[in-house]
């Protein structure tokens, strides 16, 4: 049994071939949320479901079929990896994180200074940039996926530049996030279209550009290397961003409603205490000149 998925040139099989690995990493991320009060009954279920749905996704990215292909098969796959893991787990495991979290982040003098520095907002984008351009060189990927630790460090620079990216705007439990309304919505229009050049290379190449990828058994007869590049590149463009743009619409909405709210209540809160007799009395007064 393998522990970690990688190109091994063999012809492709949909033999289920798990990977011990991915189930360790899954398990030490589960009971890490689970030790910390993750899904504890002070959590709300909204929070609890995405915790249950960031794990789903990540074993869905890292376990087989799917990571077999993306490693050795299909560009497209891989890239689908990608975005499972960067812009949707990621996001979701920080939403359903324990304030247990957020509070070892800071608790030490030199860890906050840590965590005020990388959930700088020009940090966090510059830095998931460079680390998702990095690891989509061919320079870099055809080495690397060839064994099972450079995949597994491929997929360990995904998560770490999905944290970079969404601390900014979804920090763990316990923390305040560092942009919210419309600067956070500015950000994420900045993450939708920062990395795009990652996918305009792959677009516009007249010819395979992955190694690993061009000389792959084929998964399906019909898909060749180049329009299965071309594939994953749309699917970088068009399923990235469309993840990113329901962040914004969420958020946005969310904004809309939540200004719709404040600006509801005109008077002056007043104790459930206080007679109905009074009340009249002291908004007079508040409102005379």
């Amino acid at each position: 049994m393998r522990w970690w998925c990688s190109a091994d040139g063999s012809r492709w099989s949909w033999t289920p071939r798990p990977y011990i690995g991915s189930w360790i990493l899954l398990g030490a991320l589960a009971l890490l949320l689970w030790r910390g009060g993750a899904f504890s009954s002070e959590r709300s279920r909204r929070q609890k479901v995405a915790g249950v749905l960031g794990l789903s996704l990540v074993l869905i990215a890292i376990e087989w079929p799917l990571a077999a292909m993306g490693a050795g098969y299909l560009a497209s796959a891989q890239m689908v990896r990608q975005i499972l893991v960067v812009l949707i787990a990621t996001p979701l495991l920080l939403y359903s994180s324990p304030d247990s979290w957020g509070s070892a982040c800071v608790a030490t003098p030199r860890r906050a200074r840590i965590y005020e520095f990388v959930t700088y907002p020009l940090f966090g984008l510059l830095g998931a940039t460079v680390l998702l351009f990095t690891v989509n060189l061919p320079v870099v990927v055809d080495p690397l996926v060839k064994t099972q630790l450079g995949s597994f460090l491929v997929d360990l620079v995904w998560i770490a530049a999905g944290v970079l990216m969404w601390l900014p705007v979804q920090p763990p439990g316990g923390r305040v996030a560092r942009l919210k309304g419309p600067p956070a919505i500015v950000y994420l229009i900045g993450v939708s279209v920062a990395p795009l050049p990652i996918a305009f290379f792959m677009t516009w190449s007249e010819l395979p550009i992955f190694a690993v990828y061009e000389l792959a058994p084929r998964v399906f007869n019909s898909l060749d290397a180049k329009s299965d590049q071309e594939f994953a590149a749309a699917i970088f463009q068009v399923g990235g961003g469309l993840v990113i743009w329901i962040q914004i619409a969420v958020r946005f909405i969310n904004m809309a409603g939540g200004t719709k709210e404040r600006t509801r209540f005109r008077g002056t809160l007043v104790p459930v205490s206080a007679t109905s007799a009074t009340t009249p009395e002291v908004t007079s007064k508040e409102h005379s000149p």
